[in-house]
């Protein structure tokens, strides 16, 4: 793959648990202490170490979908970043290229993981991919306000939503806990 800084996490129920084949799409990895050795499998490695040491991100994804543990979850699922830089800190803002590659990426992953759903949660990256009318279709809106897609990938199709980084202030997780259950029941 050719946009692919940071290879995937693929839990290793993934297509087997009761959420099916869900991806969920990030923003951004942060270094703060240099970066490691293996940016290929730098994404395995955070996830494969969650309950030991874990961000605000990771911690509200759990919550909101109400597991305990992290290795609980991250096996169901698949995970990646989507921009493909390596940030110093979370007030970074991509530049307009970096979001550019994060949208490739983002296309390479659904043709890794062949998910049958996927949950952005980052709505930069949203924004970025779907404020233009040339890939998915728009199927739905949860709460007249989070917009459902259908994304083609090689291989399949897939039903998407964009929804805010669980660091934003103001997430509330019982709104989007409501918000995640319905797109993944009824879609």
């Amino acid at each position: 793959m050719q946009n692919l800084i940071y290879n995937p996490w693929i839990g290793k129920n993934y297509g087997n648990s009761e959420l099916g084949k869900l991806l969920i799409i990030g923003d951004s990895h942060y270094f703060n202490n240099g970066l490691p050795n293996n940016l290929n499998d730098f994404t395995k490695a955070q996830i494969a170490e969650l309950d030991i040491i874990a961000g605000k991100f990771h911690k509200t994804i759990l919550e909101v979908f109400g597991y305990q543990k992290h290795a609980d979850f991250w096996k169901n699922i698949a995970f990646a970043n989507s921009i493909q830089s390596a940030f110093t800190s979370s007030n970074q803002v991509p530049t307009n290229a970096e979001k550019d590659i994060a949208e490739k990426a983002f296309r390479e992953y659904l043709e890794i993981t062949e998910p049958e759903k996927v949950i952005v949660f980052s709505s930069r990256i949203w924004e970025h991919c779907f404020n233009k009318a040339v890939w998915g279709k728009h199927l739905d809106k949860i709460d007249e306000r989070w917009n459902i897609r259908e994304l083609d990938y090689d291989g399949g199709t897939c039903k998407a939503i964009g929804l805010h980084h669980p660091s934003t202030p103001g997430f509330n997780k019982s709104k989007f806990q409501k918000v995640i259950f319905e797109f993944l029941k009824d879609y």
